[in-house]
């Protein structure tokens, strides 16, 4: 299922980011997990929602690089680390 509706492409994740709902819901989700102190992407999410949240950071942190909201998020959760298999692909594409 995730695949079906993942993102496939640099100018997919740019057109989502600038999508007028979906854009600012990602934005709103990120902030309020930068919110919260003292727990993991684990402990917030669970596996496999902590790994898709860090891919996701990853792939519009690699996109977006002006956007500081997704590298404050890798650096918080992730130590500033982003999946290598995101990365991969991003080459690919």
């Amino acid at each position: 299922m995730a695949q079906r509706f993942a993102i496939t492409s640099r100018e997919e994740a740019r057109a989502y980011w600038l999508h007028p709902v979906l854009g600012s819901r990602l934005r709103l989700c990120i902030e309020l997990m930068l919110a919260i102190k003292g727990r993991s992407a684990f402990q917030i999410l669970d596996t496999p929602d902590d790994l898709k949240f860090r891919s996701c950071l990853t792939l519009f942190a690699a996109v977006l690089p002006d956007e500081p909201v997704f590298a404050k998020a890798l650096d918080k959760y992730f130590a500033g680390v982003g999946d290598s298999g995101t990365l991969a692909l991003l080459r690919l594409g």
